[in-house]
């Protein structure tokens, strides 16, 4: 990816722009984070100081629902991401997790997001601009209900932090509201993909919303089912001692359906966070076997 510039956007009134700021409680029961991996939301832009593989410190942390995995970057210049979501989506507030970090002098302290109806590229106007607490997680801002952003896609720039450190950190990007529309769809996945990380080959089969395959690390095999434009994987692993080895994992398809990038997260509940990341291009349409 290609380090993308920050653009100028029209600054909105602070008495038009926020309802409240501060922190707040975990996310009310039940309202999906519309910028999360698994409800379809995509990074469409990002700095490219860090592969999207790169587990410890990939952009991916910002959007993977975990508040313990975060990422790194260089703090020079302004870091930005383009979130494509799923839908057309009205929001009515934005969340942010700031820690814990490795190292506290990373910690962002100012941030700019904008949102646009437009493109990836264009359109943008700024909708919120605020400096966070250090460490902090949970913390929400609300829009004004008469001053709602719509819009498709999401820019987030990363100003500064507190202590002029040469990298960035941040843990999470939310957002919370309602989807307008209702056409997400996934490319057909039937294919072989040559993996970037441990997993190696990935051959995946598609009838309907229905997906089978397997890839060679472990022997793994997966089933699954695909939900707008999220496949949601049952991952299982044969151990060195011929036990399974069970795990959950969330694909998404680039728009020109060649490059797969996925997460996969333990079932085991005494075992937090996520095991591996997954970026892999498409070598084949069809369906091929692991070895």
């Amino acid at each position: 990816m290609t380090r993308i510039r920050k653009v100028s956007a029209t600054l909105l009134g602070a008495a038009a722009l926020f309802a409240g700021t501060g922190m707040a409680g975990a996310q009310a029961k039940g309202e999906p984070d519309l910028f999360a991996f698994s409800e379809g939301a995509r990074l469409v832009a990002y700095p490219d100081d860090v592969q999207i593989s790169q587990m410890d410190s990939s952009p991916l942390n910002l959007i993977d629902g975990s508040s313990i995995t975060d990422w790194t970057g260089q703090a020079s210049p302004s870091p930005v991401f383009v979130l494509e979501l799923a839908e057309q989506t009205e929001l009515s507030r934005i969340s942010f997790d700031a820690g814990p970090l490795n190292r506290d002098a990373k910690a962002v302290r100012s941030v700019t997001v904008e949102v646009s109806d437009t493109s990836s590229t264009s359109g943008f106007e700024t909708v919120a601009s605020v400096k966070l607490k250090p460490l902090k997680n949970g913390q929400s801002f609300s829009f004004d209900p008469e001053f709602l952003p719509v819009g498709r896609w999401v820019r987030l720039t990363v100003v500064d932090n507190y202590a002029g450190d040469e990298y960035s950190a941040l843990t999470g990007f939310h957002g919370y509201g309602r989807q307008l529309t209702n056409v997400a769809k996934m490319p057909n996945v039937t294919g072989t993909y040559q993996g970037h990380s441990g997993w190696g080959t990935i051959s995946l089969t598609q009838q309907g919303d229905q997906v089978t395959g397997c890839y060679e690390l472990l022997q793994g095999r997966v089933t699954g089912v695909i939900k707008g434009r999220t496949m949601i994987l049952n991952m299982t692993e044969t151990g060195l001692d011929g036990a399974p080895i069970k795990h959950r994992a969330y694909f998404g398809m680039s728009a020109n359906g060649r490059e797969l990038i996925g997460m996969g997260r333990n079932t085991d509940p005494s075992l937090i966070g996520y095991f591996d990341f997954y970026a892999a291009d498409r070598t084949s349409n069809r369906a091929g076997s692991c070895g």
